[in-house]
């Protein structure tokens, strides 16, 4: 494994601005914030994906997320909360993280939804490989 600067972070090798942590997670603010306050909550055992993660470290992350959001909520005063994370080529670092971070009306942060139409056979594909995939 290449050298992770988020396993730095968490091992006190890299500076990071570690606002909460615990046996399990370790969080701290983005250097690269898309808001101010943006924190990334990040298992301490190193994971590339999502679904490489133990149950524990995924119930610690989102219990941490919504420690962090509540903390963020009452230190800023946002119009609100985005809690997000990424996978694959979507990601900056490869080691597992979720994103959360405070949003005001008109930050210029966006979601783009593209017009996607879904036929009803689709649908019944997609569902029957979901399922099969889920069992």
């Amino acid at each position: 494994m290449e050298e992770c600067i988020f396993c730095k972070i968490i091992n006190r090798e890299a500076e990071g601005w570690i606002v909460y942590e615990n046996d399990y997670v370790c969080c701290f603010l983005d250097k690269y914030p898309i808001n101010k306050g943006h924190i990334l909550v990040v298992p301490k055992r190193h994971f590339e994906e999502l679904a490489e993660a133990d149950g524990d470290s995924l119930k610690e992350v989102i219990l941490a997320s919504q420690k962090v959001a509540a903390a963020l909520q009452k230190s800023l005063q946002p119009d609100g909360i985005t809690v997000m994370q990424n996978n694959g080529i979507f990601k900056d670092v490869n080691h597992y993280h979720m994103h959360v971070f405070p949003r005001w009306e008109g930050d210029g942060f966006s979601w783009t939804e593209p017009e996607t139409t879904v036929n009803p056979e689709d649908f019944s594909e997609l569902y029957s490989q979901i399922k099969e995939n889920l069992e």
